[in-house]
């Protein structure tokens, strides 16, 4: 059976995609993640058997997106990684991205054999490209210590020896230290297995959330699971080096960094429901605004409803001791 595939993504609601769907108030139909991050969401979704239309403001987040969710088929052979890349090609691809990687996240030799394999990347068609670009994106983070591209360069080769690991924490973590490829090799399987088809034709999008909400025929169901203020939100530092070098930066309506976060996420709920009757917004007791506050500032709309579940997050493998409550408002709009 299908399974959703290691990622290492922050904020990633994974063990909360049961709960979460369960909640829904439709069991078939189309459902919008409209920033679906890791996409665990938008996976249990579609193994439930909905339509899904996937999107994100990044690239890191597209590529998973496309491999797993829209690709219905297509495996990736093992064979690929013997696709001949010619010196000078590496060479190029080198002195393009070096600059944003070298000394900044890994070692000189590292970035070499990084570029080797984008350059194959780059060779590649249909949804093979994009496994092979969350492979890519899978490695790069799991390189890193605390699986973020923010960690200071002196950190990262700290945390790297693992001599000091294994004294500081107990363990050497020698996955750090591994080649790019290997790392992808060890997750192609996993990533292969991930691959099935629920002959709903799901879609994924990399663009901002307004513009691809202004796009959308009438749906069933959109959700919304935004970068709330005051929470682990600064996903464009964790992942956006991705989207540098591979030139997939767009602009997009930053929620995480904007002051007047609940003004332009009630206009987009404001345009949302110009295309569903249905609105489920995920978020906990500890973000801002608060589930009442945005409660009140959308009760005018329609009936709304709050779904309570305490759950308890972990952060490089250490339980946090404070428990969450995670919370689902649902807006029904529905005459």
């Amino acid at each position: 059976m299908a399974k959703y595939p290691k990622i290492n993504y922050i904020g990633n609601k994974l063990k909360l995609v049961d709960w979460i769907i369960s909640n829904m108030p439709v069991k078939k139909g189309t459902v919008v993640d409209l920033f679906c991050g890791g996409s665990s969401v938008s996976y249990g979704l579609k193994k439930l058997g909905f339509k899904v239309i996937a999107n994100d403001c990044l690239f890191s987040n597209y590529v998973l997106s496309k491999a797993i969710i829209e690709n219905n088929s297509e495996i990736l052979e093992r064979s690929v990684f013997d696709i001949h890349i010619t010196d000078d090609e590496a060479n190029k691809k080198y002195d393009e991205i070096s600059r944003h990687l070298t000394k900044v996240l890994y070692y000189d030799y590292e970035v070499k054999e990084l570029s080797r394999l984008i350059k194959i990347s780059e060779k590649l068609l249909g949804y093979k490209k994009y496994l092979f670009l969350s492979l890519i994106r899978r490695a790069m983070i799991r390189k890193l210590p605390y699986s973020r591209m923010n960690v200071p360069w002196n950190q990262i080769q700290k945390l790297r020896d693992e001599d000091y690991s294994y004294k500081k924490y107990g363990r050497k973590r020698a996955y750090h230290n591994l080649t790019f490829e290997n790392l992808m090799k060890a997750d192609l399987e996993n990533y292969n297995l991930s691959i099935f088809d629920n002959k709903s034709n799901s879609v994924s999008y990399h663009t901002d959330c307004f513009e691809l909400v202004k796009q959308l025929d009438k749906t069933d169901i959109i959700y919304l699971d935004p970068p709330y203020p005051k929470t682990m939100n600064k996903y464009a530092d964790f992942y956006g080096i991705y989207d540098k070098i591979f030139n997939k930066e767009i602009d997009y309506s930053d929620f995480s960094q904007n002051e007047n976060f609940l003004d332009n996420f009630v206009k987009l709920i404001n345009l949302c429901i110009t295309k569903t009757d249905y609105i489920v917004i995920s978020l906990n007791n500890k973000t801002q605004p608060t589930v009442n506050e945005l409660k009140d500032a959308i009760k005018h709309l329609g009936t709304t409803t709050i779904v309570e579940k305490e759950h308890q997050y972990k952060v490089t493998n250490k339980q946090n001791k404070n428990t969450t409550i995670e919370q689902l408002l649902i807006l029904n709009t529905k005459k």
